[in-house]
Parts: structure tokens; sequence; C-alpha cells
């Protein structure tokens, strides 16, 4: 061994009694610190990795995204995934509830103005507004109830579903109105006869299911050009009003045609106690008229006894007997109410004058 040697190992022996471990209360105290920050980020290591294992409610259902992408879905029980970031679970409604569209504009727009539409910094509440097909104007409140049939499609556009769903259904509320007459929405005209008032009627009813075709159909066409969002319109509550003056000139105009139906059917009803009086008058004209002609007959009957009978004896004896028999029997009492009496012979000029007595 040199020299040279000797001295490392004789300075490294005088160099590791400097190194040791120290003793004392404040080493102590650091060592149990740092046990207790290794031991506390274990715990939260293991809380970490358990930090997704959850209990899915029932009438839920979990979207479970790896990195940000969909990697599975799972219902309700028990959910066991990676913790986050690695896995993001997302809890979604089941596919049997019905989810209610909030409503984005109010029920019916206050009248602060005579149309009764929003003209200031709201103006844009005015979207259920709707021109029919005759050029009608039609407020609709809708309650719009869905149902998730895309869990995958439904995360992907959570933040812009029901805004695309609220422009869904203005659009193809505003293709059906257009296609219908305000009767078709709502009674506007009473007074339309009874077959096309049964057609509007169930044409109003037609509506909801109409306006609920055509959103599910514009929905899955989104859905065949993969920007679909995952839902499915499963009811539609749908309340339709007039604008405020409109709905006041409607009712005037109603009230209008039932004081002109009140006055019809009392004009009905007097034209018809007058046709049974007419009738009446009538029937005891008729009446009177058969028994006067009756008794009339009677009379002419009883007048010309005499007369028929001699006609029915000239039938059976001589006429000219007939006659002077008749003529002799009453002559006589003739003769005696006139004063004078001229007898002429059409075939003599003579005439003959029996005078009688004084009239």
């Amino acid at each position: 061994m040199t020299p040279m040697n000797a001295e490392t190992k004789s300075g490294a022996a005088a160099i590791r009694p400097e190194i040791a471990e120290p003793k004392g209360a404040w080493a102590q105290s650091l060592q149990i610190v740092f046990r207790l920050a290794f031991l506390g980020m274990l715990i939260l290591a293991g809380l970490w990795a358990v930090s997704n294992i959850r209990q899915i409610p029932a009438q839920s259902r979990a979207v479970v995204l790896r990195f940000g992408e969909f990697d599975r879905v799972r219902d309700a029980g028990l959910l066991i995934a990676w913790p986050h970031p690695i896995e993001q679970v997302v809890i979604i409604p089941a596919r049997d509830t019905q989810i209610r569209l909030g409503s984005a504009n109010d029920p019916r727009p206050p009248e602060n103005n005579y149309l009764g539409l929003r003209n200031d910094a709201a103006a844009r509440q005015n979207g259920d507004f709707f021109l029919t097909g005759d050029s009608g104007i039609v407020h609709l409140d809708a309650h719009i109830y869905y149902q998730i049939n895309d869990p995958e499609a439904f995360v992907l556009s959570a933040s812009h579903a029901e805004p695309a769903l609220y422009r869904i259904y203005q659009a193809s509320a505003l293709s059906l109105l257009a296609s219908r007459e305000l009767d078709d929405v709502l009674v506007a005209r009473p007074e339309r006869p009874a077959d096309e008032a049964s057609h509007a009627a169930n044409q109003r009813q037609q509506l909801h299911l109409d306006l609920m075709t055509a959103m599910n159909r514009r929905l899955s066409d989104l859905a065949h050009r993969h920007a679909g969002l995952g839902v499915e319109i499963s009811r539609i509550d749908l309340s339709a009003a007039l604008r405020s003056r409109a709905e006041r000139a409607y009712e005037d105009v109603l009230t209008s045609i039932q004081g002109a139906d009140q006055r019809i059917a009392e004009a009905r009803t007097l034209a018809e106690r007058k046709g049974q009086d007419a009738k009446q008058n009538h029937d005891r004209i008729i009446v009177s008229a058969n028994a006067a002609a009756a008794e009339r007959l009677s009379q002419a009957t009883s007048q010309t006894a005499e007369v028929s009978a001699l006609a029915d004896q000239m039938k059976s004896s001589s006429r000219e007997a007939l006659l002077t028999q008749v003529f002799n029997e009453r002559i006589g009492a003739i003769l005696k109410k006139v004063g004078q009496v001229t007898a002429v012979d059409p075939r003599n000029p003579t005439r003959l004058i029996v005078p009688g007595a004084a009239p």
C-alpha cells in the first residue's frame, strides 16, 4: 500500500462520521413528517385510483369517455372505470326517460304595443310567432319532450343539443303552418259549414303529430350525415293563441256572429209562429167556407126540390100536360098579385086585357 492510499483511507474514515444519520428531536420530527407525507400521498393515490368507481342510479346511464373519445355505455348499477383524466364518466337519463326542452320564450309576450309583439331588445323572443297559409299570425307555446336514443351522439353534442332542437322546432313549425289555414291551428271562424269545421278540427288534432314527425325527420337527416344529436322527439304539447289585437278583433267578430245567430234564431222563431198562425187561419177559413158552401148547397137543394121532382116526373109523363098542370096550379096565385095582365098571342096581333084587383 502506497502512502497516498493510506492517506485517502484515513481521510475517508475521517469524513464518514460527519455524514452519518443525524440524531436528535428535530431529526426525528422531520422523519415523521416525511413518512406521514408519503403515507398521505399513497392514500391520495389510492383514492384517485378508485375515484371513478361509482353507483349508477336508476333511470340513468353512464357514458365512459377514454381520453376524450367514446368508449362504452353502462346502465344502472356499479361502474368501474379508470380515474380522471384517463376516463371521464358522464351520467345521462335512461332510454325511456322523457326530458322536457326548456322554453326560451315566454308563454305569451306582454302587450307592450298594439300588435302584441316585442319591439325592444327582446325582439328575438318573437320566434314563437308563425305565419299561416292564409296570412294569419299565430303564437305557439310548445312543450317538447325528447328521449336519448344515441348516447354517444348526445354526449358529443350536449352543449348545443337544445339550441339545435329549438332551430329544428322553428323550421318544422314554419313549414307546417305555412301549409295550413289559421282555422286549422285554432278555432278562428266558427261560422264555417259543418263539413269544413270538422276537417279543420281534424287538422288541429293532427298538428301535434305532424310537428313531431317533421322534427324527427330532420333529426334523422342529421344522424344520416353523422351530425346527429342522439335524441328523438317523444311528445309535443301545443297551445295556440292570437296576437293581442287580433284576439280582440276575433272576439268582436265572434260576438257579432253570436248576436247575428241569436237574431236569426229569433226571426226564425217569429216566422215559425206566424206560419203556424197563418196555417190556423187558413184551416179556419177552409172550414168556414166548406160549412157555408154546404149550407148554400142545402138551401139550393131545398129550393130546387120541386123543380127536381118536376124534372123526374117529366121523364115518366107527357111534358105538355105536366107543364099545363103546373101552370094552372100556379097562375091563380100569380094573377092575384098583379094589377093588370096583357096577354099577347105571338101568332095573332090581337091583345086581350084582363082587369084585376088594384095592387
